[in-house]
């Protein structure tokens, strides 16, 4: 891509696909769950998605084009992302938000476990003198 529009997204996935003179850019934002299609920077398709799977249909230069995105793995942030052209796969990519490494999952798991319950010790003893016991 001369200028790739991509660079500009930090949280999510970046996968490419290549057809022909064609770049397909696609990104999915892992909190907002907004999802992005560009064709040669150009934005062809996005939307929201909360589901484990999500399908963007659009056209450019009269080809008819699909990109699928599939949840593999919540706990590691595995997505298989499959690129269609005129309803044949051409190729399928995964990207791991973590990595497949069962300790670093474990460290991060419990982080996020750690981090939850000092948030929610912190709220109940602010909002406890409004609600009482």
């Amino acid at each position: 891509m001369k200028n790739d529009v991509l660079n500009s997204h930090k949280l999510g996935y970046k996968l490419y696909f290549q057809d022909g003179d064609n770049q397909i850019a696609c990104f999915g934002h892992i909190m907002s769950g907004k999802e992005e299609i560009y064709v040669n920077d150009e934005l062809v398709s996005e939307k929201r998605s909360f589901g484990f799977k999500s399908r963007h249909d659009f056209n450019y230069q009269d080809n008819a084009y699909a990109v699928e995105f599939k949840m593999q793995n919540m706990l590691t942030g595995k997505l298989e992302c499959s690129f269609f052209k005129a309803g044949k796969l051409v190729k399928q990519s995964t990207q791991t938000a973590l990595t497949d490494n069962p300790k670093q999952v474990a460290m991060v798991t419990l982080g996020c476990f750690i981090g939850g319950a000092i948030f929610g010790f912190a709220f109940i003893t602010l909002i406890e003198p409004f609600i009482g016991k």
